[in-house]
C-alpha cells in the first residue's frame, strides 16, 4: 500500500473515531494533545500526511483502538498496539507532586470505570480535613481514585469484600482501637453516598473468605492500573484490559450483597457499631 492510499484509509478510521468519541471532539483532542490545524491536516482529502508514532500511540490510547487499526493493518479495532509498550511501572505522586490518576480520568471520561479497591473507596469515604487532628476510619492506604471524579459523566463501579465494612463496624482488622463515633459516621456516610447516587456508583460486596483480588482499577477501555502502595502497575494491552474487566464482572457475580441493597446493608452495620 503506497503512502496516499494509507493516507486516505487512515482518514477513514480516524473520523470513525471522532465519530463514535463520546466525550465530543475538542475532548478528544485535549486528551490526544493535537490542535485543530494538525487534524484539519489529517483529514484534508488531497494531503498524505499522516501523524508520528507517538501521535498515533495517543489516538489509539484515548480512543481505546490499536494503532495497527488506525493503519489499517487489521480489521479489529481492539487488536494489541505495538508502538508503546503494554505495561509499566508509575508513581503514585510524581517528582512535581501531580498524579497520573488525572490524566487517567480524563482519558476514561464518558467510558465505565471499575475500581477494587484496597481499603474503603475514596469516594464514599469520610476522609477527615487535613487540618483536623483526628483518626482516619479508612485504614491502610488509599488510592484516591476516585477524586474529582463526576458521576455526571461517569459510571462507577466498586467491589470489595464484605469483610472490609464489617471489620469497620466491628472495630476489628484495620480498625482496631478506632473510635467508634468515627467508625458508625463512616459507615452511615457510605449509606447515604450508594442510596443516593445508584446506579451511576454500585458498591458490590463479595465474601472476601471465597474470591480474592488484588486492588485495580480499569479505566475504560484505555488502561488497568493495579496499585502497589506508593505506585501503579499500568497496563495498556487491549487484550489485558479486557481481561481485568472480566475478572472485575466476575467479582460482581460473586457479590453476596447487591448495589441496589448495599445501601441496607451499611445501615444496619453503622447501628450495630459499639
Amino acid at each position: 500500500m503506497d503512502k496516499r492510499d494509507l493516507s486516505a484509509q487512515f482518514k477513514d478510521r480516524l473520523e470513525q473515531v471522532l465519530a463514535s468519541h463520546p466525550a465530543g471532539k475538542g475532548k478528544f483532542l485535549r486528551d490526544v494533545g493535537m490542535d485543530r490545524s494538525a487534524l484539519s491536516q489529517f483529514l484534508n482529502p488531497d494531503s498524505d500526511r499522516l501523524p508520528r508514532a507517538e501521535t498515533l500511540r495517543r489516538i489509539a490510547r484515548v480512543s481505546g483502538v490499536s494503532v495497527d487499526w488506525l493503519l489499517c493493518l487489521e480489521n479489529a479495532p481492539e487488536g494489541r498496539q505495538e508502538v508503546a509498550e503494554s505495561v509499566q511501572i508509575e508513581k503514585a505522586v510524581q517528582a512535581d507532586g501531580s498524579t497520573p490518576l488525572d490524566q487517567w480520568r480524563s482519558a476514561a471520561s464518558g467510558f465505565k470505570l471499575r475500581y477494587v479497591p484496597s481499603t474503603l473507596p475514596d469516594m464514599v469515604s469520610l476522609a477527615p480535613e487535613p487540618e483536623a487532628d483526628v483518626s482516619d476510619a479508612r485504614g491502610g492506604g488509599v488510592e484516591n481514585v476516585l477524586g474529582q471524579i463526576s458521576l455526571d459523566d461517569m459510571d462507577v463501579e466498586i467491589a470489595m469484600p464484605v469483610q472490609t465494612v464489617q471489620d469497620l463496624s466491628a472495630r476489628s482488622g484495620l480498625w482496631r482501637g478506632a473510635d467508634p463515633e468515627q467508625c458508625r459516621a463512616q459507615l452511615a456516610y457510605m449509606s447515604r453516598v450508594c442510596r443516593k447516587n445508584y446506579p451511576a456508583l454500585r458498591l458490590h460486596l463479595y465474601d472476601g473468605t471465597q474470591t480474592f483480588s488484588a486492588p485495580f482499577t480499569v479505566f475504560g477501555k484505555q488502561r488497568v492500573a493495579l496499585y502497589i502502595g506508593d505506585a501503579y502497575l499500568v497496563i495498556s494491552s487491549p487484550d489485558q484490559i479486557r481481561g481485568f474487566a472480566k475478572q472485575f464482572d466476575r467479582l460482581v457475580r460473586r457479590a453476596i450483597v447487591g448495589a441496589d441493597k448495599v445501601h441496607e446493608m451499611l445501615s444496619d452495620l453503622a447501628e450495630k457499631v459499639r
